[in-house]
């Protein structure tokens, strides 16, 4: 199961007169890492929210934002703060008397003062709070994971579309990979051939070289390792834990087959070839970056 790591989901929901929405967004992230973002007095929710959160999404940063109904009212029960006004009447007057105007204080004007009130903090019922946090959080989760599933549909089409690019390059390779023992040995008695006179050439000798030089660039193994590399990959596509980092890890190998082969290769079409293949690899690896 292939999933991105980014999403957006939103919920809310209703319960015996709370009311609660809820916003979830993830990114890219190397754990499963998240953040809430909620009143301080519900800060006990938090450890509920993760659960829900981690229940469905195994990898990623997530960003969870609630907002209830009703919060600004839930600020406390009001208590007149008598020393304030004293202050602002005593002010009010001498503003009046230094104007020669008449001091007519409106409460109301006075009211919206700044801490004219206090608010003592009420306190939350929790589980009240929860029959409407929860569901709305469990609605946004959905949503997010399903927007990260959707993403994630739309790449793997895309990897195993490069997966069978990768496949092709590999097997033109390995056609071409024969036909450089038949170079090596050309390019072997040419040299030869500058160096010593006609007929001096040890043809038993020379044999034995290029079978040397054979062996030691033989790629068969590289080969055969890319091709299982390939196949797991598209397997690991299949799997329905996290998987990113199983991916990043095989096209870390893919990578060093693909070095070890242009190493060998010695050969111009075979180079241009393996930079095809590096550059799918790469292309690859820029994509898993954004799968969980």
């Amino acid at each position: 199961m292939v999933a991105s790591m980014t999403g957006f989901g939103r919920g809310e929901h209703e319960c015996d007169g709370s009311w609660a929405s809820v916003e979830v967004k993830s990114v890219n992230g190397r754990y499963a890492e998240v953040s809430v973002h909620l009143p301080r007095s519900l800060a006990e929710l938090e450890p509920r929210i993760k659960e829900v959160v981690l229940s469905k999404i195994a990898r990623g940063h997530v960003t969870v934002s609630i907002s209830l109904k009703g919060e600004g009212a839930d600020r406390g029960i009001p208590t007149l703060n008598q020393a304030i006004v004293e202050a602002y009447k005593k002010g009010l007057g001498q503003l009046a008397t230094s104007l020669g105007v008449e001091n007519k204080s409106d409460p109301l004007k006075v009211a919206v003062l700044p801490n004219v009130f206090e608010f003592e903090a009420a306190v939350p019922d929790l589980d009240a709070t929860w029959s409407a946090v929860g569901p709305a959080c469990e609605l946004a989760v959905g949503q997010c994971q399903a927007m990260r599933l959707s993403e994630g549909e739309k790449l793997a089409r895309d990897f195993v579309a490069r997966i069978e690019t990768l496949e092709n390059l590999v097997d033109k390779v390995e056609e071409k990979a024969p036909e450089r023992v038949a170079s090596i040995r050309q390019k072997l008695e040419e040299k030869l051939e500058e160096l010593l006179s006609p007929g001096q050439i040890d043809q038993s000798r020379l044999l034995m070289e290029v079978t040397l030089l054979a062996e030691r660039n033989d790629v068969t193994e590289e080969f055969i390792r890319f091709h299982s590399h390939n196949g797991q990959f598209l397997k690991t596509l299949e799997r329905e834990d996290a998987i990113g980092r199983r991916l990043n890890f095989l096209l870390q190998e893919m990578l060093r087959e693909a070095n070890t082969i242009g190493s060998k290769a010695n050969d111009a079409e075979i180079a241009h070839l393996v930079v095809e293949m590096k550059e799918e690899i790469e292309k690859l690896k820029e994509q898993v970056q954004n799968i969980e």
